[in-house]
């Protein structure tokens, strides 16, 4: 008997080919045709495809209520296919939305016509994750990784995920809401920022679970909503005591899902 995948294929490096540059291909969904696994069968559709760093909240919605209509009793479980640049902020929108059902998240390093490319493993790594029957969100890039808890890529083109995180809001609706994300640096000057269409202030803190002093001052004198963001449990250090609003265990980009979710 055989299973049934559903590939959502919205484009990105696993669905490129490489010419003079990197684009997108004709065939976007082409690394199905390396599956390792012959029992599977699969169903594909495209809402849309581009390379990820050019994804929008539009995209977000199409994709959200194409997976509100969805069947899912119909398949042993879902696969997307997406780029890696914005990885970890779609898998985490998608892991807060839709924390009950089997998917999977697919990303590739290169064009999967090339030799060093890792797309081809992390797709049958995929299959094999949803044919174990595990519910929830994940993401397969060179291992499986709870999709809420993951990183963007670092300089080594790897992610890192947390151990856990805060629990799925539940939450499908894409909201309005302008977020402004602030990363932390050296002699931050927070005059130069305009916060004139801004609604709420998500401030990534150092991996010590601190803040420049800058950014603390800011907040006491500030009416727009803030929160800070760490992947630590705790904050230690005395340049953190008095910090409210801390969101602890959590990456910047399920932060930044969890607010424009309403």
């Amino acid at each position: 008997m055989c299973d049934k995948i559903l590939v959502i294929a919205l484009g990105g490096t696993i669905g490129s080919v490489r010419d003079e540059h990197i684009a997108l291909g004709e065939r976007i969904a082409k690394v199905i045709e390396f599956c390792e696994n012959e029992s599977i069968e699969f169903e594909v559709f495209s809402p849309f495809s581009c390379l990820s760093e050019h994804i929008t909240r539009d995209n977000w919605k199409a994709l959200i209520e194409y997976l509100e209509k969805l069947d899912f009793a119909k398949y042993k479980g879902v696969i997307i296919l997406h780029g890696s640049d914005t990885l970890a902020y779609t898998s985490s929108i998608v892991a807060n939305a839709f924390p009950n059902e089997s998917i999977v998240l697919v990303a590739s390093n290169k064009p999967i016509d090339e030799t060093e490319s890792n797309g081809i493993r992390n797709f049958n790594a995929a299959v094999e994750h949803i044919k174990s029957g595990m519910i929830g969100v994940f993401v397969s890039y060179e291992g499986i990784f709870k999709a809420n808890c993951i990183t963007s890529a670092d300089i080594n083109d790897r992610f890192y995920a947390l151990e856990k995180t805060a629990s799925p809001t539940g939450r499908r609706k894409i909201s309005n809401k302008n977020v402004l994300i602030i990363k932390p640096y050296p002699e931050i000057d927070m005059d130069v920022y305009d916060f004139s269409r801004v609604d709420e202030i998500l401030f990534e803190m150092y991996h010590s679970a601190t803040v420049p002093k800058q950014i603390s001052k800011f907040c006491k004198d500030t009416i727009i909503p803030y929160r800070f963001v760490t992947h630590c449990k705790s904050a230690d250090y005395e340049t953190s005591v008095g910090l409210d609003n801390i969101i602890f265990s959590c990456t910047i980009e399920n932060a930044y899902a969890m607010a424009i979710l309403e």
